[in-house]
């Protein structure tokens, strides 16, 4: 998904941000409070996504189903602050209400005749009407379509792992590690990813289970984490992951 932003102003200040920004989905890992000690991944968009807190135009940098980072130049309230984000991901609108977690300078401004750029956390505390399922949907798309592009660059992921996971209830898991070339599968109710490999629900069939395991053991570094994620979103709510409508 690419975001075109007309007003040059704002252009030059997306343009400043970190050059991670390229063709490929890059990750990083947000820690949960102390209370629960996994991490959820997050997915960094190609390009910033604009979106819109009150008046302020913002930009999402990154999201995954539990927060989001943006840049902007003011508007966002402070730290410890609601606030409600809203943004359209394929003519859908998607509105979550968000607690500011952290509002930090990004690029000073040079002169007076520029803004001064941050970036902020937001941690999601709501999800509006069917916003929920519609950030979900939008993770979905941005993993599958960013196993599309190993495909089509020969990296040995097939998008189709993309669509296999499906299931997400209940609270019986399947963790399967790749430990010295050889797989291990254990049954188990903590739903945690391990270091090197995938945990998913125990209701996938045992020829999906294969294909994951084939396709992960195959994969370069950014795939096996595009593996993990989409793994992750398929037990970590009761509606798993959504069906996949991208058709590149």
């Amino acid at each position: 998904m690419r975001i075109t932003v007309c007003n040059p102003i704002e252009d030059a200040w997306v343009a400043a941000a970190p050059r991670a920004f390229s063709d490929r989905v890059q990750f990083c890992a947000v820690t949960l409070p102390p209370k629960e000690r996994r991490k959820v991944s997050r997915v960094k968009l190609a390009r910033p996504l604009a979106a819109r807190i009150a008046a302020a135009r913002v930009y999402i940098l990154d999201a995954s189903v539990e927060g989001l980072s943006v840049a902007h130049q003011g508007g966002v309230p402070a730290v410890g602050q609601a606030c409600r984000i809203a943004f359209d991901w394929e003519g859908q609108r998607i509105e979550l209400d968000c607690a500011v977690m952290s509002n930090a300078l990004f690029k000073l401004a040079k002169d007076a005749g520029e803004k001064s750029t941050h970036h902020a956390g937001m941690k999601i505390t709501s999800a509006v009407g069917e916003s929920g399922a519609a950030l979900r949907q939008m993770i979905a798309d941005i993993v599958a379509r960013a196993l599309d592009e190993q495909k089509a660059n020969a990296r040995g992921i097939p998008a189709s792992a993309a669509q296999i996971f499906q299931t997400g209830k209940g609270t019986d898991f399947l963790r399967c590690e790749l430990i010295d070339g050889t797989w291990r599968r254990t049954s188990t109710g903590r739903p945690e990813q391990p270091t090197n490999g995938f945990t998913i629900s125990a209701d996938e069939s045992p020829e999906e289970i294969d294909m994951l395991c084939e396709t992960f053991g195959i994969a370069d570094p950014a795939g096996k984490k595009l593996i993990q994620i989409m793994a992750e979103m398929s037990i970590s709510k009761a509606e798993g992951v959504p069906t996949r409508r991208y058709n590149p």
